[in-house]
């Protein structure tokens, strides 16, 4: 590999934080850092990574989102992802504000039980958080999760009775109220070991014979691809051997990955996910775990802000060459907040007094679905992805939900 500038720069600003204790002069380190590998060349930010550039950047991502430090939070985010893109990125993917679907100031407390009132069941479900540390964008409770777990609570019967799978489930919330609804099991499932930690505490808090149905496993959408596009057999894949690098984590992390995973055969009649569509390498992955999750008489039901329309329409792409059918509905766009501005710093803002209440009377609307639909069923034969996207751009800034079910 050719050294050049980047590279010498990186070297020593990765040299200097060495030497740095915490304070301005290692702030502003840090921000070099984070924008030297913004806009470095691939290989540049390779050469950071080998030096260990991600460590330091984690650690200051977790202390800005902590101390409401935007500035540090997005420079530090932008390059932990410029270092998660893959070294070819076939698309470059701008995703824009939807407001209702942020966390606020829950961004910048520490971890803790959320208690989320439920609008017709008028029970409470107590939701332990994670640390960024440990989970990553998984550690807080998200608006699309808000809304789909209040939809469960609305309408139980698209739950109750049924084994239901939560992929992706970050702190576990839509998942909790579907046992809460009657669920006959439930699995949390979950690809940060410190989520899992987390899922299981709210697990242990449930009503005694909702705890007895619901469990918390690990689950990489990646497995179920590699297992469609015949890169390992099912008998391959039932050994449980590493295959990606989350498989390889160390110590209490290893364990999750590896004796606590969904069972690679396990199929559900409801496959939940919130918010899962935010970067162009989950897309294929994601699709391809819900063709192979969801029963064959089952649905999916995937709650998402539209953040980017062609992210979206390559999503529903990606699930309909799998041979499912899907349906679009969408919620009316909230008015409560305006986020033109901030496209990305918005963590910490305050949500509007009347967040909460729309996330209510938006699920119940929702619940109903004749109400929220906008495409009652697409498949192979009728799909035009050129029209799809057209009308998916006319839902950004609004939240999302596609029902899947498989070919009857």
């Amino acid at each position: 590999m050719a050294r050049t500038q980047a590279h010498d720069a990186m070297r020593r600003v990765i040299e200097r934080l060495e030497t740095l204790k915490p304070g301005d002069e290692r702030r502003e380190c840090l921000l070099v850092l984070a924008r030297l590998i913004t806009q470095s060349s691939r290989s540049a930010v390779s050469y950071g990574e080998s030096l260990g550039a991600r460590a330091p950047l984690t650690r200051a991502l977790n202390w800005g989102m902590m101390n409401s430090d935007e500035e540090l939070m997005d420079a530090c985010g932008a390059a932990l992802g410029r270092c998660a893109e893959p070294a070819v990125k076939t698309v470059a993917v701008e995703l824009k504000s939807v407001p209702g679907s942020q966390i606020g100031q829950a961004a910048a407390r520490k971890q803790g039980v959320l208690e989320i009132a439920l609008p017709v069941s008028l029970s409470t479900i107590r939701v332990h958080e994670s640390s960024w540390d440990d989970a990553g964008l998984a550690w807080r409770v998200w608006g699309a999760s808000q809304i789909l777990g209040r939809a469960i609570d609305a309408a139980p019967e698209l739950t109750r009775g049924k084994s239901c799978l939560e992929i992706g489930s970050g702190c576990g919330f839509t998942a909790l109220v579907a046992a809460r609804a009657g669920a006959s099991r439930v699995v949390i499932s979950e690809g940060a070991p410190g989520a899992l930690r987390a899922i299981r505490h709210s697990i242990a808090d449930l009503l005694p014979e909702e705890s007895a149905r619901t469990s918390a496993a690990f689950l990489d959408f990646r497995d179920d691809e590699d297992i469609l596009n015949g890169v390992v057999s099912l008998d391959e894949a039932r050994t449980g051997e590493a295959r990606h690098w989350v498989h390889n984590r160390k110590a209490d992390a290893k364990l999750e990955t590896t004796d606590n995973r969904v069972s690679v055969e396990d199929v559900f009649d409801v496959v939940l996910a919130t918010d899962v569509i935010y970067t162009e390498e989950h897309v294929s992955p994601l699709a391809a775990c819900l063709a192979r999750r969801v029963a064959q008489t089952g649905t999916g039901y995937v709650m998402n802000a539209c953040r980017h329309a062609g992210l979206l329409t390559h999503f529903i792409t990606s699930v309909i060459s799998h041979g499912m059918h899907v349906q679009v509905s969408a919620i009316e766009r909230f008015e409560g907040e305006d986020l033109a501005e901030c496209q990305g710093g918005h963590l910490h803002r305050d949500l509007p007094e009347h967040t909460e209440q729309w996330w209510c009377e938006s699920a119940i609307k929702l619940a109903k679905f004749d109400e929220c639909i906008i495409v009652n069923d697409v498949s192979s034969t009728t799909y035009d992805a050129v029209a799809m996207e057209a009308l998916i751009t006319t839902l950004e800034g609004r939240f999302v939900l596609l029902k899947l079910s498989h070919a009857t």
